[in-house]
């Protein structure tokens, strides 16, 4: 009987212990950040989305065809636009980590935000109302309204984006957040790519209708982005309190700049991210343009955006399944494959010459290959982050994002060389397309597929460079526990 009862006791002790394992491998697979807090700072991808998505898918087409300028000044036009771009965007991401305010919010990265939320709307319909007394008249208005474009949409994207890895300074954490920020940016992109083919009846039309509509598709974009920008500011802003912020060493901005330039793992990144952002600008740019001479699509705006709309998507599995990768091989090794599986999936553009139905479908894999590439972007500056901090002692995301920022501006110069070679080559010194011919389907088509896989290549040829692999990531991150361990203590 003894013996039965000290089985017994044995036995629910047994059970109790796996009982108490079961709850400790429950808890440990517990989210690390509140979904909500990770859903309200998702939220602020939609506008981000919305503004420069809408505006690369658009403002090419409008002024080409719609309003008609000739290349050659929408060439000068966009190198203007980018250079002038590239100058301001370090010294927003400089000014940014030193701002210390108690004004719109507090912080340094809210009040920024905050002071976007009426100009970034409002620029949004004054893309498409330029003055159309000449052309240069034209051209002019052109530049100066995408340079304010650019300016306060840089305010916004910089700010949010650079809380990312101050907010969430784990790789569990960004993981989390990171997938959840991809998913949601679907949205933004669903918004920036459907509704222009719900509004406007013919991107490529030259009528005061057409021009009408694309005034008042940039007003809808607007009241969108005010919208979502007031969720992401009251739901998903979390930034230390004042006094804390104003306790943090901060370099000048000359030095901040400077440090940020010598970082030779940043350069790496950079390059390779600027060749991403070629592809991710030269897609939409061209895309209305190509799918009207390809797939004879005029008057049909919406099977033009559901190529894009297919690939984003598609980009939600690729989310996943690229930071499972991610999980495994770490974020250099995963974005090498992502940047070999995309360069793949590309080409088969440069052959389909009419198949709207096969088209959609490569746009699928082309979209699962897009789920990765901001993804690791972001991941790769956390971590170049992180290593930054442990040695200047300081958190410099916005310094980071500036001076990337300014290298991706250049990709625009890159994109707009390029259609310009195609377009005159071909004869399309201004874009009709009435008649166009097979040598001018085919520039089109080679714009599609071969160019942005040539970037794609370079791209991984400087990501085969930059050395923070898995094992020093996580190097790093045990070494900043550590400092914050010590900070705490001091503190404390």
């Amino acid at each position: 009987m003894i013996i039965s009862q000290t089985c017994c006791m044995g036995s629910n002790t047994e059970t109790n212990t796996q009982k108490r394992k079961e709850k400790t491998k429950f808890k440990t697979k517990k989210r690390e950040v509140p979904l909500k807090l990770a859903l309200g700072f998702a939220i602020g991808e939609i506008p981000d989305m919305i503004a420069y998505q809408g505006f690369s898918f658009l403002i090419f087409t409008f002024y080409s065809v719609v309003i008609g300028l000739e290349i050659w000044k929408i060439t000068i036009v966009y190198i203007i636009w980018s250079l002038i771009n590239a100058l301001n965007d370090p010294i927003l991401g400089a000014l940014s980590d030193k701002t210390r305010t108690s004004k719109l919010g507090g912080g340094r990265r809210r009040p920024w935000i905050v002071s976007m939320l009426l100009p970034l709307p409002i620029v949004m319909v004054f893309l498409f109302t330029p003055l159309l007394t000449n052309p240069t008249v034209t051209a002019i208005y052109m530049a100066v309204i995408m340079i304010l474009f650019d300016t306060f949409y840089t305010t916004y994207s910089l700010n949010h984006t650079s809380l990312y890895p101050e907010m969430f300074p784990t790789d569990k954490a960004r993981e989390e957040v990171g997938f959840t920020r991809r998913a949601i940016m679907i949205v933004g992109l669903l918004i920036a790519f459907a509704l222009p083919g719900v509004i406007i009846t013919d991107l490529v039309g030259t009528d005061q209708l057409t021009k009408n509509q694309y005034i008042l598709c940039g007003a809808v974009f607007g009241v969108l982005i005010l919208i979502f920008m007031v969720l992401h500011l009251i739901f998903g802003i979390k930034e230390p309190k004042l006094e804390e912020l104003k306790q943090r060493k901060t370099f000048s901005l000359m030095e901040s700049i400077k440090y940020t330039l010598k970082n030779k793992d940043f350069i790496f990144i950079v390059l390779c991210s600027t060749m991403n952002w070629f592809v991710f600008g030269i897609i939409p740019m061209v895309l209305p343009i190509y799918a009207s001479v390809n797939f004879n699509l005029d008057q049909n705006s919406f099977e033009t955006s559901l190529l894009l709309i297919v690939a984003f998507l598609s980009s939600v599995p690729g989310v996943f399944f690229w930071m499972k990768v991610d999980s495994k091989l770490g974020s250099r090794k995963a974005f090498m494959f992502a940047h070999v599986f995309w360069i793949i999936v590309l080409i088969p553009l440069l052959f389909i010459q009419s198949n709207y139905n096969l088209a959609l479908v490569v746009m699928v894999f082309i979209g699962f290959g897009l789920g990765g590439a901001p993804y690791f972007i972001d991941r790769n500056i956390s971590n170049i982050a992180d290593a930054d901090e442990i040695i200047t002692d300081q958190r410099r995301e916005a310094s980071f994002y500036g001076v990337h920022a300014l290298f991706i501006r250049l990709a625009g110069i890159l994109q707009i060389l390029s259609i310009n070679v195609v377009f005159s080559y071909n004869g399309w010194q201004q874009v009709k397309l009435d008649d166009p011919t097979a040598d001018q389907k085919l520039g089109l088509r080679l714009l599609m597929s071969v160019f942005p896989a040539v970037a794609l290549a370079i791209g991984l040829f400087f990501l085969w460079k930059f050395p923070l692999d898995k094992k020093k990531v996580q190097s790093n991150q045990e070494k900043l526990k550590e400092l914050y361990a010590e900070r705490m203590n001091k503190s404390g």
